[in-house]
């Protein structure tokens, strides 16, 4: 039986004139404007804006990508790529929706399997 678990209503946000050097680790909505180095990990949904950057990877439940993402996209549920988009990484992820317009370089693996294993 597949624990579904509902993710808060609530949205923490990561501002356009910001810029992070170190990790990630947030519970529930997460969206990112600015910029980050360092792993993300979102346990709930993560939304990467048009002019934002994460030079490091990347685990989420769910997560729609619209900038630019430099690593290893790991994603339990659904990706969208939206047209803006510009990875540079494999990606991991159960379903997917691309965008015509969106540039990915890497590898792409997608399985109907349970949570993804992140390397270590």
């Amino acid at each position: 039986m597949k624990n579904k678990e509902k993710f808060s209503d609530e949205l923490s946000i990561l501002s356009n004139n910001v810029q992070i050097k170190g990790n990630i680790s947030a519970q529930g909505n997460f969206r990112i404007e600015g910029h980050v180095e360092g792993e993300v990990v979102v346990r709930g949904n993560l939304f990467l804006g048009e002019n934002a950057t994460v030079k490091g990877n990347i685990t989420s439940n769910n997560f729609t990508c619209n900038g630019n993402v430099y690593g290893k996209i790991m994603i339990d549920e659904k990706l969208i790529i939206e047209k803006k988009s510009k990875i540079n990484g494999d990606i991991s992820t159960k379903s997917m929706i691309v965008e015509e317009g969106a540039e990915i370089n890497g590898k792409c693996i997608m399985s109907s399997g349970s949570k993804i294993q992140q390397e270590t």
